[in-house]
């Protein structure tokens, strides 16, 4: 009788965070404790964060008021893909028509915010591993209400639910739209139509600025298209350049050759190579001074 008891007991809120943390740890993406909309420390090593049981522990000892995000970007191989639907040929929809979404496979969040318990306004938050590209925060012309959320962006996932104003009941909620589950089972990859379609609104997005995006004053030769081919050479001398006449940290040098390859490169090259070529130019230079 007490173990049917005990069987049925429900979880409590910290448990069912902590199996949520868990279960996108078991995915290989850890997650990010958050209070309030706000990141707050955990100071535990990299190695417990990783670790379901340690995460599991750490989660029950928090408050209430304690949920989980994900940061998109090369750590976590995520990108996050914002869809507002307000009609048929629109955010979800328009992903759908084009083959670039299944609702019943793919990792989709549903955002509501609700007043007086009344659905007021929604939006969906798509999640595609990417390896360990990069993106730039664009919109999608080619699909009304579609953007892309840049690298780096935090995107709280279920269980979610906060009081944004308890005097007038506005609360915010979210939810996995596959239905009942505390993470998604996998992470579906990104399309390659929907990975060009990004990639030729972040040139068009970065080509339509009066002014290069970047340090003021670099020469405009830095921003010339680069075909594919010569992109690690290009981007090498363009590092140097960078080095020669602003000294640079590695940290503000890779910064800037993530802009000049979404701008430049075409296609782009990985976030890997890259970053290798900002590691190597800046610490020749430094090197000699």
């Amino acid at each position: 009788m007490s173990t049917s008891s005990h069987q049925n007991t429900p979880l409590t809120l910290q448990q069912t965070v902590g199996l949520a943390a868990c279960q996108w740890i078991n995915l290989g993406i850890e997650v990010i404790p958050m209070e309030c909309g706000e990141p707050i420390e955990d100071t535990r090593p990299s190695e417990a964060k990783m670790s379901q049981v340690s995460t599991f522990n750490w989660f029950l000892g928090q408050s209430e008021d304690i949920h989980i995000a994900i940061k998109t970007g090369p750590s976590s191989e995520l990108v996050a893909v914002q869809a507002c639907t307000y009609d048929w040929n629109s955010g979800l929809h328009a992903l759908v028509k084009k083959g670039f979404v299944c609702v019943c496979c793919d990792t989709i969040i549903r955002y509501e915010k609700l007043v007086k318990n009344q659905f007021e306004d929604g939006v969906n938050t798509l999640l595609f591993s990417c390896g360990k590209n990069s993106f730039l925060e664009t919109n999608l012309d080619a699909l009304p209400g579609v953007s892309i959320c840049g690298s780096g962006t935090i995107i709280p996932v279920p269980p979610w639910t906060i009081d944004w104003d308890k005097e007038k009941r506005v609360s915010y909620s979210t939810t996995y739209e596959c239905g009942g589950t505390l993470a998604p089972p996998y992470i579906t990859c990104m399309p390659d139509g929907l990975r060009q379609m990004i990639r030729t609104s972040e040139r068009k997005f970065l080509r339509d600025k009066n002014k290069p995006t970047g340090r003021g004053g670099v020469l405009k030769e830095l921003y010339d298209p680069v075909a594919e081919g010569g992109r690690d050479n290009a981007l090498t001398r363009r590092a140097g350049g960078l080095m020669y006449h602003y000294k640079l940290t590695q940290d503000e040098l890779l910064k800037e050759l993530i802009i000049i390859n979404q701008r430049c490169c075409q296609p782009p090259l990985g976030f890997c190579e890259v970053s290798k070529i900002a590691r190597s130019i800046f610490k020749m230079h430094s090197l000699n001074g």
